[in-house]
């Protein structure tokens, strides 16, 4: 019976709370007015006497926004406990949040309470729906076409009332080959430009025709070859000057006329006079001593054409004349790459084909260094990539043209008493026809020798087989120093090619003595 009595308060107190807790469920809006209030002081004594409870508060709960506050008391002697000084519920502290309709949602608004998170929606609007407006897109040669539905409340949008694709319209365009390119096809369309390149052909190469051009005795001798396609050129198989053949036709000096000696060619029917004498004399004139003969001291000259990617490397005279020899080229990079360059016969070594900083060292047929200096052939190309084109084949590649002599000029005549190596035909400078020719020089002794008169008209006077007439020269003085004149220019032109080639080996050399100081200090 004593455990009944203790259990009868509990059950009251549970019974009020839970009836507090099904009316705030139930509207949860009238939470802030239920409030239960209890402060009685429940006081229990046992019946058998057999504990003196000594009660203490032992817990405190606080109140929620839907449960209420209390404390709970704990006899300190028996472990009997009860739970007392009730407090209401606080209630929902809600804060609403309006959320608008859209096109798509429902529109309400959500209470919140601040204090737990507890929420709930209530006010219910319905979608507003789409606002279309549309675009009608036009059907191309590769595209479909079609009507765009966009919403201006949203940009949602769809698309339908699809129509087929209208596919190319192509012209056709036929591009004939040439010597060095392919011919294709070249298909246009008319609507929208697209153009697509097929049916490649293979170029059709050259088709020359070759003209034999014979070697005279002053000029060179060649062959051309001239495409009849595209007139295309290139000269091959030079040859040298044969040079003169000379029948000597001497004509005997008279009371009345000077002697003396014509040298005519028989193939061109060039002529000279020489071996003047008169009639006094006891014989011809004397010819003068020989010069002595020169001796050809070459030193190796080089000079860089660096846009055009070759250089000369040539032995040179003082007297002009020149000697490509058999060079040794060997060039090296910091890579530790080498290569070994071949001079052609008038000196010139191309590297078109190489790239980036050589060391270039030259040696002669016997090993010995000649020169050394830094060569800089530029940057490699870059190499674009081939674009993808429809049909088959591919465009070939250009052909390379043969490379054209780098001297097709004709030789000059060369100066009396010069001698070239490689078996070049000389000849001693005479004047022309017609010009004033060197006055014989008069005999010693003192005596005086008049100037024998031109031959009368009717007198036999032998001539050279060409016809020519040969007068007395009128001013001898006059001649004898334009024919100086003549060999001072072209020893002077001569003089003036070695000072230039002497010029730039030397500007070569302090650059490249600067260079290996440069790297040395490096």
């Amino acid at each position: 019976m004593k455990k009944i009595f203790k259990v009868i308060p509990l059950l009251v107190v549970g019974l009020a709370a839970a009836g507090c807790a099904g009316t705030e469920s139930e509207d949860p809006s009238a939470a802030k007015t239920i409030m239960a209030t209890r402060t009685s002081t429940v006081t229990y004594a046992a019946v058998d006497d057999s504990c003196q409870h000594d009660y203490e508060a032992t817990q405190l709960v606080a109140a929620t926004c839907t449960e209420q506050g209390y404390t709970v008391y704990t006899c300190s002697n028996c472990g009997d406990s009860y739970t007392d000084n009730f407090v209401a519920a606080n209630g929902h502290t809600y804060q609403e949040i309006l959320v608008p309709a859209t096109c798509t949602h429902k529109g309400y608004v959500t209470h919140f309470c601040t204090t737990c998170g507890y929420e709930y929606s209530d006010t219910f609007v319905d979608e507003t729906g789409h606002t279309y407006t549309d675009e009608v897109t036009a059907p191309t040669c590769t595209e479909q076409g079609y009507t765009t539905h966009t919403c201006q409340t949203c940009g949602y949008s769809y698309k339908d009332s699809f129509v087929e694709v209208l596919g190319h319209d192509y012209l056709e365009v036929i591009t004939e080959p040439t010597c060095l390119e392919g011919g294709y096809t070249t298909y246009t369309c008319q609507t929208c430009g697209n153009e697509v390149v097929t049916d490649y052909t293979e170029p059709n190469g050259h088709s020359y025709v070759d003209t034999i051009h014979p070697a005279t005795c002053v000029s060179y001798g060649y062959t051309e070859h001239i495409c009849s396609a595209c007139d295309d050129r290139y000269v091959t198989d030079y040859q040298q000057p044969v040079g003169h053949s000379y029948l000597d036709i001497v004509v005997e000096a008279t009371a009345e006329s000077m002697g003396y000696t014509r040298h005519l060619c028989v193939v061109c029917n060039y002529s000279y006079l020489s071996d003047f004498v008169t009639s006094g004399d006891t014989g011809y004139v004397e010819e003068e001593e020989p010069k002595p003969t020169h001796e050809h001291k070459y030193n190796l000259y080089v000079q860089n054409y660096k846009s055009d990617k070759y250089f000369i490397a040539i032995s040179a005279c003082l007297c002009g004349s020149t000697n490509a020899g058999e060079l040794n080229i060997q060039l090296v990079n910091v890579a530790g790459e080498t290569m070994q360059l071949v001079a052609d016969e008038f000196g010139q070594v191309d590297y078109g084909d190489i790239y980036g900083d050589w060391l270039v060292t030259i040696y002669d047929e016997n090993g010995e260094q000649l020169t050394m200096f830094d060569l800089s052939a530029g940057a490699a190309p870059e190499v674009p990539e081939e674009p993808e084109t429809p049909g088959e084949g591919e465009v070939p590649e250009t052909p390379e043209e043969p490379d054209e002599p780098s001297d097709t000029e004709q030789p000059e005549t060369p100066d009396e008493g010069d001698e070239e190596q490689g078996g070049e035909v000389t000849e001693p400078e005479t004047p022309d026809d017609g010009e004033d020719i060197e006055t014989p020089e008069t005999p010693g002794d003192g005596e005086d020798v008049e100037t024998p008169e031109t031959p009368d008209d009717g007198e036999d006077v032998e001539t050279p087989d060409d016809g020519e007439d040969v007068g007395t020269p009128e001013n001898p003085d006059e001649t004898v120093d334009e024919t100086e004149e003549g060999g001072g220019s072209g020893t002077a032109i001569i003089l003036l090619i070695v000072f230039v080639l002497l010029v730039a080996g030397g500007i070569g050399a302090v650059i490249f003595l600067k260079k290996r100081k440069n790297k040395n200090q490096n």
